[in-house]
């Protein structure tokens, strides 16, 4: 019988080049008020969407822009979204450059670095300072200019920042399914954590890959034959649920026994397929209602 552990994490390197390759989306978008939208004056070089028709619209709901751009950090005072075409924020006369790289950052749109290290010329039209800090606002152009070794980092640390790397030991009791994918990390983004359950439950490798919502998830669990249990004791198989006020399934997971989850935090593909212990579970998880399902 394997000793469960706590053991650190790294992605091989095939997975952070996979990572580099995808981290910053094709399509740059910036916010903006109205303010900064006159201040563009007669620039017919930008699509000027409005926040409304953006949030509905099928070329920017890929879920690859909104974990790269991280949508539901914006702040909604964000009227507009700025839809610009490679290269374009250089071309933008330095104070209104400089305007609009500084709301990135107060609005909190997603790929602003920290970059008191990054003295680079080429990069000198993608950095401002605000409050006596200066970010890199990243985009495309920026990304591309930056050394491999520079893109390495900066991709490595940002990841990084989404999850602990650290989680526990295979024992020998997880099935052979989700040993494959236990403790490893994806290359593509949208597998999220009911993906993961699902995946575990039906050994359907493809599964663990989708972006699954809630409805979707129920669904197919009790195809899977599982039903809501009112057992205390969490067993080899179960499926627990956690859900918030609304009855909105918020997190999901699977035990492989002895108090072991095979587990995923988010949709990002930066949060490993990793196997926690129950305690781990309930310290980021404990303030929503937990729903145990089982096989019956």
């Amino acid at each position: 019988m394997t000793v469960n552990m706590t053991i650190p994490l790294m992605p091989t390197e095939e997975v952070v080049r996979a990572w580099m390759r995808s981290m910053v989306p094709p399509m740059d978008l910036f916010m903006a008020d109205e303010s900064l939208v006159a201040l563009l004056g007669t620039d017919e070089n930008v699509l000027i969407v409005p926040r409304a028709e953006f949030d509905v619209h099928p070329s920017y709901r890929d879920i690859r822009l909104a974990n790269a751009y991280t949508y539901w950090t914006i702040d909604r005072e964000a009227a507009f979204v700025l839809h610009a075409p490679p290269g374009w924020i250089a071309t933008l006369p330095p104070a209104v450059r400089s305007e609009l790289l500084t709301y990135q950052v107060t609005v909190g749109r997603g790929l602003v670095f920290p970059a008191a290290d990054m003295e680079i010329d080429s990069l000198a039209t993608s950095i401002v300072t605000v409050n006596g800090v200066p970010y890199l606002i990243l985009h495309q152009s920026a990304f591309q200019v930056m050394p491999d070794e520079m893109r390495r980092q900066l991709t490595f640390e940002y990841a990084k920042a989404w999850d602990e790397w650290t989680a526990s030991s295979i024992p020998d009791t997880c099935p052979d399914h989700v040993r494959r994918f236990a403790n490893t990390f994806p290359v593509t983004s949208g597998s999220n954590c009911l993906a993961a359950t699902l995946f575990a439950v039906t050994g359907a490798e493809w599964m663990a890959t989708q972006w699954v919502h809630p409805g979707t998830f129920l669904q197919t669990l009790g195809q899977a034959g599982y039903m809501r249990t009112d057992s205390g004791l969490t067993e080899r198989g179960d499926v627990l649920t956690f859900v918030d006020e609304a009855g909105r399934v918020q997190h999901a997971t699977y035990c492989i026994g002895a108090g072991i989850f095979f587990n995923k935090n988010g949709q990002t593909l930066f949060n490993p397929w990793k196997l926690i212990q129950q305690h781990e579970l309930f310290e980021e998880w404990g303030n929503h209602t937990c729903h145990t399902y089982r096989r019956l």
